[in-house]
């Protein structure tokens, strides 16, 4: 999967996680590298709702990331 964030065009070298606090609306996010092979974690905020989600699909707008931070 690629993902694109500001003019950045993302691959994916994992699976979208869950990550967050118990008790507090959690994120997804996943690492990725880019044409040049510059490492990147993507960060997508789950959608309005999300307690009532079984199908983890639909969790996020997995088009638009949140942000994303060069490691």
């Amino acid at each position: 999967m690629t993902v694109t964030f500001e003019g950045k065009t993302i691959t994916l070298t994992q699976d979208p996680y869950i990550d967050g606090v118990a008790g507090e609306r959690p994120m997804y996010k996943a690492h990725g590298k880019d044409e040049d092979g510059n490492e990147f974690i993507v960060t997508w905020d789950v959608v309005d709702g999300y307690e009532e989600i079984t199908d983890e699909s639909e969790m996020c707008d997995w088009d638009r990331p949140i942000g994303i931070m060069s490691l």
